[in-house]
């Protein structure tokens, strides 16, 4: 009996957790009062609930811009698969906040800190200093997107592409561990950017380009995001059902999806990837050099004007 209720407690602590947040995180202006009791109530629960409702919460969290520090430095605490968005994506650490994180926890946080924008040199610095490759090339490669031109960009990609010398397949790996179950349940989630972050993570791309991939189910471009962190048919096909439920019920457009899923190579999903982070960088470019001119918006990154997968070939 004492179990039985054990985890129905459990189970409710995950609904009460992540709604919160949710409601907390769509609310158009969130008061100081709000912000405290977000915290009086998820605080103490964090210790209790899922893996999986924490990296829901962290995802959430990552991109607001009112996101309750306490809530913010307790989920890195745990594992970078659960708080990698935080560390990425928020704007609400600082840097004497980033180097605690560095000197408590492990490399793994380290790596995801260095993928973050615009760090401040102490941080870098810090960050060097732990001699470690990985996170080397993510700061090189987070360096370069910061401070891109559009031609250093072109040749960057083409000389990362000479050196593979034709083990291309290899690089179809998400960026940031994300498991097909993660996103699965992220496109599940009634907030859209869940998932966007998940695929941002998983791809290395922006968030506006990830909406944008995410925005059009049938779109062949979804399939080359599956096809590239590895996903089953099936994985692909639930992937799918959960974004636009109506169509995939029909057995036809199931089954279209099925064979163009199957058409699509490795390589082919990884060159379309590329595509997508040196559009991405391009457009940050653009984005650097028009900075001064209030006329200039450059709102879309990557091309995903991908032909859709239920036209017949």
């Amino acid at each position: 009996m004492t179990q039985t209720i054990e985890t129905s407690d459990y189970f409710d602590n995950n609904k009460i957790a992540v709604a919160a947040v949710r409601e907390f995180c769509d609310a158009p202006r969130p008061s100081k009062s709000d912000m405290t009791r977000l915290v009086d109530l998820v605080l103490p629960l964090l210790p209790t609930i899922s893996d999986d409702s924490r990296r829901e919460i962290a995802s959430m969290l990552a991109i607001s811009e009112l996101a309750p520090k306490p809530l913010l430095l307790a989920l890195c605490d745990f594992p970078v698969a659960i708080c990698s968005p935080i560390l990425t994506r928020s704007h609400l650490l600082s840097a004497a906040e980033l180097l605690a994180i560095l000197s408590q926890r492990d490399i793994e946080h380290a790596r995801a800190i260095a993928r973050r924008t615009r760090l401040e040199t102490p941080v870098v610095n810090a960050l060097r200093h732990m001699e470690n490759e990985g996170i080397d090339r993510a700061l090189d490669l987070r360096q370069r997107l910061d401070n891109a031109m559009p031609r250093e960009q072109a040749e960057s990609f083409e000389k990362f592409r000479n050196d593979l010398r034709g083990d291309i397949a290899s690089q179809a790996q998400p960026v940031i561990d994300v498991s097909m179950e993660q996103i699965i349940e992220a496109a599940h989630d009634p907030n859209p950017r869940v998932l966007h972050t998940a695929v941002a993570d998983a791809l290395a791309i922006t968030m506006v380009s990830a909406e944008g991939l995410c925005s059009n189910p049938t779109s062949r471009n979804l399939i080359y995001m599956l096809r590239f962190v590895g996903a089953s048919p099936e994985d692909g096909l639930k992937v799918f059902a959960a974004l636009s439920p109506d169509l995939a019920a029909d057995p036809a457009v199931a089954d279209r999806f099925s064979t163009v899923f199957n058409e699509i190579t490795t390589e082919q999903a990884v060159h379309k990837v590329w595509s997508w982070r040196s559009d991405d960088l391009l457009a940050l470019a653009r984005e650097a050099l028009s900075a001064n001119d209030p006329g200039e918006s450059h709102r879309d990154h990557a091309d995903m004007s991908g032909t859709s997968f239920m036209k017949v070939a």
